[in-house]
């Protein structure tokens, strides 16, 4: 029996989708409310699946695929869930290698559908948001060849932001007033042509900022 994690900060979509899927005979050994109940009961719990919701307090969805990623060590498959499609975000997922993402709403079938190919070892991308997502990566690209350099004390922001360190954190780390950690993320920021930090941390690798 494929034995899951779902962490979702909306206590109805929780024990909705894990009342379905239970009903569905798959077994839901962990359900939390927040990021980092998700990221301790991974360490914690025999799982094959972590289900993730991609906005939620704490560490997001895809901050955790991060984590999980850069620790190169086992761990369970994790399919990113959300409320609608953002190409930034499934942009990120792609290029994280989710192992499956897709929509809160859609009919139960597609979602034991999915994860019955994640845990068989595939890939399962909704085909909308893997159309979106794409189109995201090749704006990026082109993006790319218009981008201008960063200063050195600009890539040392953004290698820190890119690994989802606060402006605080990075003002302290770099002996630098909040201010100017500010100011240099607005630079980044529009130098690379991003909007957030996720869309930053998922070109980091390209940029040799990982």
């Amino acid at each position: 029996m494929i034995r899951l994690l779902i962490a979702d900060d909306h206590p109805i979509v929780l024990e909705g989708l894990a009342s379905l899927l239970e009903a569905s005979d798959l077994a839901v050994v962990a359900r939390c409310r927040n990021g980092d109940d998700a990221l301790a009961a991974i360490t914690t719990t025999d799982l094959d699946i972590a289900i993730l919701d991609i906005q939620m307090p704490g560490p997001s969805g895809l901050d955790i695929l991060r984590r999980l990623r850069d620790a190169r060590a086992a761990r369970p498959k994790v399919v990113i869930l959300t409320a609608s499609f953002d190409p930034g975000q499934i942009a990120a997922a792609i290029q994280l290698e989710a192992d499956g993402l897709v929509l809160k709403d859609v009919v139960a079938d597609r979602i034991v559908k999915c994860l019955d190919a994640v845990a068989a070892g595939g890939q399962w991308i909704d085909n909308d948001a893997l159309k979106q997502g794409l189109g995201e990566l090749a704006r990026r690209e082109d993006a790319a060849l218009s981008r201008r350099p960063l200063s050195g004390r600009e890539t040392e922001v953004a290698r820190l932001a890119a690994r989802g360190l606060r402006n605080k954190d990075i003002a302290e780390l770099l002996a630098l007033a909040p201010s100017t950690v500010k100011m240099h993320m607005s630079s980044i920021f529009e130098k690379l042509d991003v909007e957030s930090r996720a869309q930053l941390a998922a070109i980091a690798k390209d940029l040799g900022l990982d």
